[in-house]
């Protein structure tokens, strides 16, 4: 055997060891941040005191109070769940990457039935705060941070 098909049998064997598709699956490294805003106190939790001053120039709260915060590596199409409080679940997955932008679908389960559904274009390593249900005399907002590198 020459040093030609020597090498092409050693490559071979790497690419048998080692599927394709696993090499190729892109992580979407998600962060979930579920924080209950009210009106009435002026407290805001102080790992999100950076995030309530970019958005408290949309959502007109005076308390901000960080109730979940979950991170999760997922890969293209697979959904990432949290809990959120009153019988509610937050389903994230990650759909495509376009250049710089991410696009995720995003449901709100209540009781195993969907009661809200989008989908979010997101500039890569960014963050966006979407406003979610009506809870305990205020509301769940929902940040979502996604992250390919």
């Amino acid at each position: 055997m020459g040093k030609f098909q020597k090498t092409m049998v050693f490559w071979l064997s790497i690419i048998c060891l080692f599927p394709y598709p696993l090499l190729a699956q892109t992580i979407y490294t998600t962060q979930i941040k579920a924080i209950h805003a009210a009106i009435g106190s002026s407290h805001i939790d102080p790992g999100i005191k950076r995030l309530v001053q970019e958005i408290e120039a949309v959502f007109k709260y005076t308390d901000y109070r960080l109730i979940k915060n979950k991170q999760m590596d997922l890969r293209k199409n697979q959904t990432g769940i949290i809990d959120l409080p009153g019988n509610r679940t937050l389903a994230v997955t990650p759909v495509d990457i376009n250049g710089n932008r991410i696009t995720y679908k995003i449901r709100i389960e209540k009781n195993q039935a969907s009661v809200f559904q989008t989908q979010v274009l997101l500039k890569n390593h960014s963050s966006i705060t979407i406003g979610g249900p009506q809870y305990k005399k205020g509301v769940l907002l929902l940040n979502i941070k996604g992250d390919v590198r």
